[in-house]
Parts: C-alpha cells; sequence; structure tokens
C-alpha cells in the first residue's frame, strides 16, 4: 500500500494529483476516445465532481440492466448515499493479470456500461443516475498493488467522510455492502 491514509485529501483536484492521480477527463471525452488516453497498467481509478451544487438525480439511468438486475435506484437512495463536500464519487481498481484487468479495459467497461451496453460491470453504477454524469472527469493511477491502493483510497476517505463514496456500495475488503432500499 503506497497510500498514507491520514495525510491523503481526497476532496480536491490537487490533493488527487499530490496523490499520483492524473488524467482528469470528462466521461463524454472518454467515449468519443475509446478510453485511449488511459493506461494498459494495473491501477486505480476515481470519478470525481467538481462542483459542490447539489447534483440532479435521475429516476432512470443509462446504466444496463446486466444479468436482470436494474441498476437504477429510488431518488431517496442515492439521496442518502450522497456525500456533501466530496469531490470523489466511486473509487475503482483494476487489479487483473490479463489485458481485461488493465486500467483501460476497466474503464471502458465502466463507461460502456454507462451507455447501457450488458458488459460486466456494476461496480459505480449510482454515477449513471446523475443527470450530469457525461461530464464528469475521470481520473487514474498506475500501481502494481490496485487492491491495496484502492483499499487505503477508501479507507481515507471513511476516515475523512465516515462512510464510503457516494457510488461504492461495498469496500471489497470486508465485503460489507450499502442498504439499497
Amino acid at each position: 500500500m503506497n497510500l498514507e491514509t491520514t495525510a491523503l485529501d481526497l476532496d480536491t483536484i490537487a490533493g488527487l494529483r499530490a496523490a499520483g492521480f492524473e488524467g482528469f477527463v470528462r466521461v463524454r471525452d472518454l467515449r468519443r476516445d475509446d478510453a485511449l488516453a488511459v493506461p494498459k497498467e494495473n491501477g486505480v481509478y476515481v470519478m470525481v465532481r467538481e462542483t459542490p451544487d447539489p447534483p440532479c438525480f435521475l429516476p432512470r439511468g443509462t446504466g444496463a440492466v446486466w444479468r436482470g438486475q436494474d441498476p437504477n435506484v429510488k431518488a431517496e437512495v442515492l439521496e442518502s448515499a450522497w456525500v456533501p463536500g466530496s469531490i470523489v464519487l466511486y473509487v475503482g481498481r483494476a487489479a487483473g493479470t490479463g489485458v481485461r484487468g488493465k486500467l483501460q479495459q476497466r474503464v471502458k467497461r465502466w463507461l460502456r456500461f454507462g451507455q447501457g451496453r450488458s458488459v460486466a460491470h456494476r461496480g459505480g453504477r449510482y454515477v449513471w443516475q446523475l443527470a450530469d454524469a457525461y461530464e464528469l472527469p475521470v481520473a487514474w493511477k498506475a500501481c502494481a498493488d490496485a487492491a491495496g491502493e484502492e483499499a487505503a483510497l477508501l479507507a481515507a476517505f471513511e476516515a475523512a467522510h465516515r462512510t464510503l463514496p457516494f457510488a461504492n456500495l461495498r469496500q471489497e475488503a470486508g465485503n460489507e455492502e450499502r442498504e439499497e432500499a
């Protein structure tokens, strides 16, 4: 684990950059360029929302129904998951050994899911119910220990906010899942 969770600033772009994140490319641009800017390495990625204004939640997002599971939840669920004061909406990881486990492919699958395509990536599905989802930046950090890095990021976020980021429904290590009423 490379991150110092006590000194990590996840509430500013400058803090994320200081933690080694790069890119900050809007979803619409990643889709257009087929995520070619994202490295073909293991690592972690985040979706951020730069404005402090409250979000507009859509009753039906753009995420795909996958294996018969509708990704959409009620507005009340989204409102209760929202973390005021945080810019980080979702933390994901690409920790696989093959090409499909690298950052570029993992981000591409996540974007495809958000386009309504049935792919194996339900993580972060709440972001696709945000009205401004396609305008939000995605940043990434290449690293060898993506699982450890993700765990450190989530621990730092929880230390600061006493909850997971908005679209992280569970923390992998403990496999604790947020309730989706």
